[in-house]
């Protein structure tokens, strides 16, 4: 049990530091190729880190992530597969995990939507964004709607 702790304490800080480092790329209005393909790697570092020390909700963030980066690098089919997987993991999480966020299902919503745009399925990316919308409004922590909101003005169908 103790050889099982120091890992698990490594795996959460990589887990972390690599999925915080991918918002600065994100977030830059042209990033180059060589940025997204460095975030999508530290995206599926993420994921991989927590699956060993993380909950449900932390595997679906980091599918969120991983689908965030392929849907900016404009590949639809990986965007897609692991926005999907982000949606299945959430909702599984909303059931079982104490981690999780009122904050979660608006994300993975978006994010739907965001891979749908990528694929060109305008219907299927104003419906999860339209559902996005409705539970962001109905989200009871003022900046928590100002977080998700933020990130659904960045795109449209």
């Amino acid at each position: 049990m103790t050889e099982k702790m120091p890992n698990m304490k490594m795996h959460r800080e990589f887990a972390v530091t690599t999925h915080n480092a991918i918002w600065p790329v994100l977030d830059k209005d042209d990033p180059s190729d060589e940025e997204l393909e460095e975030a999508m790697h530290m995206a599926h570092t993420s994921r991989y880190h927590w699956s060993k020390a993380g909950t449900i909700v932390n595997i679906a963030r980091a599918e969120y992530m991983i689908s965030r980066v392929y849907s900016a690098m404009g590949r639809a089919e990986p965007a897609l597969f692991h926005a999907e997987r982000c949606m299945e993991l959430t909702e599984e999480a909303k059931e079982s995990d104490e981690s999780f966020q009122d904050w979660d299902i608006p994300f993975a919503h978006e994010v739907l939507a965001r891979a749908h745009r990528i694929a060109g399925n305008k219907k299927e990316c104003s419906k999860y964004r339209a559902l996005a919308q409705k539970e962001t409004d109905a989200l009871e922590g003022e900046q928590d709607r100002k977080t998700v909101q933020g990130e659904l003005d960045k795109f449209e169908c």
